[in-house]
């Protein structure tokens, strides 16, 4: 009986152990129960743990323990134990409530809007009018009472003698009428802001500033800090400017305010041989992927650290993530995989993508997912002003490896954006063409200075000397493909696919710089990345 006993606690152990190994490990502290983000899993680079349970923050929120799944924990807060979006929700008292407004705002447990109504006592409300303050749990008119502090908060006519100084009123009106404590967001408690350690719930971090984080609407524009609720502030080029006209934007670093558009401001290796992370390697018989080395009858390029052979269909690299595919459909949503588009949308950026779970009358603006009766998007920029006829952005923007091969079959260019302008709601943009290739016909580009128009709110953002993939349609209207692309590494995979699967007849042309002969090949004058025409060997 007590060997039969002693096998069967092995045999548990081993099975335990076999389990947390495959899965990673969660385990944290006594202080880590309260907090739900308690840091990344063992045996994991993209897992954390809530708890016990292991999940991904792109995909998952973490609040006190417990875990919300179909929201990112990149833009959620925590009510309680519970994540929401705090774009369009909000939450009062533990109650998660939907946005009426970008100006709704708690007074206990509900709503009211501060452009009608004032809050006083924390749950109280009152309909707004000139002139009148919260005091304590009442309401008075400045011009003819004040707010006595007593044994509490009494309103007493002006010329009494507890009156306080004008300046003192100001400062208790806004400790009276002040900000509501903002819920907690789990996040990893041991962030540093330069070599001060901070918590990422309360305080955010600007260029090694602190600062306190009202919510996850809070912002970093360079050094100083915003939230995108707040009125007249626009962030231009990592600089905060205050008080500029309602609907201003920011093109190519150039604040342009309405209605004229015009400027405000503006191991040591061998000699001869090839490291590949810690080891050396042969490049002509293996590739190096991200310190790892692979035979390249494997696989001729690189997804993360992994090798794989770009023609097998059911093989996606997203991002540095290599998924097989169960089916001959699916889209890339940042390192994740999005194969349902039914109940799932994608809303990227040039910083972030994120999945959210498809709703009526929501839309992406960058990587934010937002109310449309709520906000406004221009740009890739949110406005807490909604506007219903306003034009939204049809498509979003991709990397340049989630075109590939699609955009084989298009006449495409990689342009540099050099100057923006904005006139008229028209973003117009001078390009040089920096790389062209030339798909369905020899028609070349003899001019690498190409003028672009686009409709300014509806169109992605671009930013001043970055370069993207754009496509030329048949009108001479060019579209903005992808985001901003390496001129080496993208540039030379995206070519090197497209020639492979088409051969000659694919040529990227070099707009800035005229290629000499290829010396190897002395009847070729005409070189792709350093491949002549006509010859398949990379």
């Amino acid at each position: 009986m007590e060997i039969y006993s002693l096998t069967a606690w092995v045999v548990t152990i081993l099975y335990v152990f076999a389990t947390s190994s495959a899965q990673g490990i969660c385990h944290h502290g006594r202080r880590s129960h309260n907090a739900g983000f308690s840091g990344k899993m063992e045996g994991s680079h993209h897992l954390h743990c809530c708890g016990n349970v292991s999940y991904k923050i792109s995909e998952s929120s973490c609040c006190n323990g417990n875990l919300t799944n179909g929201l990112s924990q990149l833009v959620s807060d925590c009510c309680d134990s519970v994540a929401y979006n705090p774009l369009n929700e909000i939450c009062c008292g533990g109650r998660i409530l939907t946005q009426s407004s970008t100006h709704a705002k708690c007074c206990g447990k509900v709503l009211y809007l501060t452009t009608t109504h004032l809050c006083c006592g924390g749950n109280n409300i009152f309909q707004r009018k000139e002139n009148l303050f919260c005091c304590g749990k009442e309401t008075y008119d400045m011009t003819t009472h004040c707010c006595c502090i007593n044994l509490a908060l009494e309103v007493k006519p002006k010329n009494e003698t507890c009156c306080p100084k004008v300046t003192d009123t100001d400062k208790r009106r806004e400790s009276q009428q002040g900000s509501l404590p903002t819920s907690k967001l789990s996040r990893n408690l041991e962030s540093k802001c330069g070599t001060k350690p901070y918590n990422p719930n309360k305080k955010i971090c600007c260029s090694g500033n602190l600062y306190e984080k009202a919510s996850a609407l809070t912002k970093c524009c360079g050094t100083d800090v915003y939230t995108l609720l707040d009125d007249n502030v626009l962030c231009c080029n990592g600089i905060l400017h205050l008080n500029v006209p309602e609907q201003s934007e920011c093109v190519g670093g150039v604040i342009y305010a309405p209605p004229n558009t015009f400027c405000q401001m503006p191991a040591r290796p061998r000699l001869g041989e090839h490291c590949c992370g810690e080891q050396t390697f042969n490049p002509r018989t293996h590739i190096c992927c991200n310190g790892h080395s692979h035979n390249k009858m494997n696989g001729n390029f690189c997804c993360g650290s992994e090798v794989y052979d770009h023609h097998n269909q059911l093989l996606k690299c997203c991002s540095g993530h290599l998924y097989k595919l169960t089916r001959l459909s699916g889209e890339c949503c940042g390192n994740h995989l999005l194969e349902y588009y039914n109940n799932q949308t994608c809303c990227s950026s040039s910083t972030n993508s994120i999945i959210y779970d498809t709703k009526p009358n929501h839309h992406c603006c960058g990587h934010y997912y937002f109310n449309t009766s709520l906000w406004s998007c221009c740009a890739e920029h949110l406005k807490p002003t909604p506007k219903p006829n306003s034009s939204l952005a049809e498509y979003r923007l991709k990397p340049l490896t989630d075109l590939i091969p699609d955009m084989c079959n298009k006449t495409v260019f990689f342009g540099k954006v050099e100057s923006l302008a904005l006139k008229n709601d028209q973003r117009h943009i001078v390009l040089k063409v920096v790389g062209q290739v030339d798909v369905k016909s020899e028609k070349v580009i003899k001019d690498p200075w190409l003028h672009v128009s686009m409709d300014h709110c509806s169109s992605p953002d671009t930013e001043s000397g970055m370069t993207y993939l754009w496509e030329e349609n048949h009108d001479r209207k060019y579209k903005l493909l992808s985001h901003p692309v390496d001129l080496t590494s993208d540039i030379h995979m995206f070519y090197a696919i497209c020639y492979q699967k088409k051969g000659y007849k694919y040529r990227l042309r070099s707009i800035s710089n005229h290629f000499k002969p290829n010396s190897k090949h002395a009847d070729c004058h005409e070189t792709l990345f350093g491949v002549c025409k006509g010859d398949s060997s990379p």
